[in-house]
């Protein structure tokens, strides 16, 4: 038989617990993926939704020369851009994919293209973004956007394209 103060702690316990676990119930979770602020921001720079999220460059934007990896004037001030707009949201987790044309051999368009990738992540560097929030893949020749059989389209596939991934 149980005591009156027994009784007592006992249901101030049960209560205490319902009390907790409604709160616990209430509790907001944290948010997952892009907000619509930060959604209107990439599609007002250029990013197109994908597979693997949001991408800046499949439309041939950020371009590189023949077996170079140095961005032009043009590239960097659309990369910088990008970057302060991104920033300006709080995104500041993004990958760099770094690809080449067809030409040469595909072990040299991997470093290649790791190189173009890295050109591009030290000018999203120097405009705020942490070296560690800038994933950095080389892909080479694997995913191009345009035959390789023209110049037009090894021109369209010398490219780096960012990428927003939404978690």
């Amino acid at each position: 038989m149980y005591t009156l103060t027994q009784r007592s702690l006992r249901f101030f316990s049960v209560v205490l617990f319902m009390a907790l676990l409604a709160l616990a119930g209430c509790q907001t979770a944290p948010q997952k993926g892009l907000s619509p602020a930060q959604i209107a921001v990439l599609k007002q720079q250029g990013f197109e939704l994908t597979d693997e999220g949001w991408a800046f460059g499949l439309s041939g934007k950020v371009l590189f020369g023949s077996d170079l990896e140095v961005l032009n004037k043009e590239s960097h001030d659309i990369v910088e851009r990008i970057a302060k707009a991104l920033l300006g949201v709080d995104i500041q987790r993004v990958r760099v994919d770094g690809h080449t044309d067809a030409s040469g051999k595909e072990a040299y368009n991997e470093q290649l293209s790791v190189r173009r990738a890295n050109s591009v992540a030290t000018v999203l560097e120097q405009t705020g973004m942490k070296k560690e929030n800038i994933e950095i893949r080389g892909l080479g020749s694997r995913e191009p956007v345009a035959p390789n059989d023209t110049v037009a389209g090894r021109t369209e596939n010398r490219r780096v394209s960012i990428v927003v991934i939404a978690d």
